[in-house]
């Protein structure tokens, strides 16, 4: 993407350091450079929450996707959640995943990982825990939400799904989102890719 920027960025981005002007970030997924002075404030604040996302990715604990998510309203962090295991129990970076086939009405077979609770689900429990609304936000997240975070994301009201790549098995979560008025998004249009094998 061509995008003209600010003298203090270019200098900022120069020197690795943030805009004192603007305040800019540069994506950690792709290095590229945004600035609300430069940059359309909608695709700024989309990139500035996507941000905080994948760092939040870093302390998942599978690394099928290192998934994470980010509950976001009126510009507003809600709650932030990560891919892991339920408080107490071994994770999968520790004892390696514990993979399931499921065979779907078309013949054809995904495999998941059910060691781990998933982001958007520790993202909603700890929201209840702590008595956080979540409805009428936007959620943004690695990859097309599971069928099963879907409709709890439905039903928590959220609004808005914003998501860097295609889950491999989202298409029943795509029409579930389009049923339910729910817009989905993505910054890129491939399949995410993760390994596939458990550990040893």
């Amino acid at each position: 993407m061509n995008i003209e920027i600010c003298e203090v960025c270019k200098k900022a981005i120069e020197e690795c350091i943030c805009c004192p002007e603007c305040g800019h970030i540069c994506s950690l997924d792709s290095g590229e450079l945004y600035c609300p002075a430069c940059f359309p404030e909608k695709k700024f604040n989309d990139e500035y929450f996507m941000d905080i996302m994948i760092a939040a990715s870093r302390r998942a604990t599978c690394d099928r996707g290192r998934a994470s998510c980010v509950f976001v309203k009126d510009k507003q962090i809600l709650v932030t959640g990560y891919v892991g295991s339920p408080a107490g129990f071994p994770h999968c970076d520790e004892v390696g995943h514990q993979l399931k086939k499921t065979v779907h009405e078309d013949g054809t077979v995904t495999e998941h990982c059910v060691r781990t609770v998933h982001a958007e689900q520790n993202a909603i429990c700890q929201a209840a825990k702590r008595g956080v609304p979540i409805d009428g936000s936007t959620v943004y997240v690695n990859m097309t939400p599971c069928r099963t975070c879907a409709m709890l994301l439905i039903n928590s009201g959220v609004k808005r799904v914003y998501a860097v790549r295609k889950y491999h098995a989202g298409k029943e979560s795509e029409t579930m989102f389009k049923k339910a008025g729910i817009k989905l998004e993505y910054k890129y249009k491939e399949v995410q890719e993760y390994p596939s094998k458990a550990k040893k």
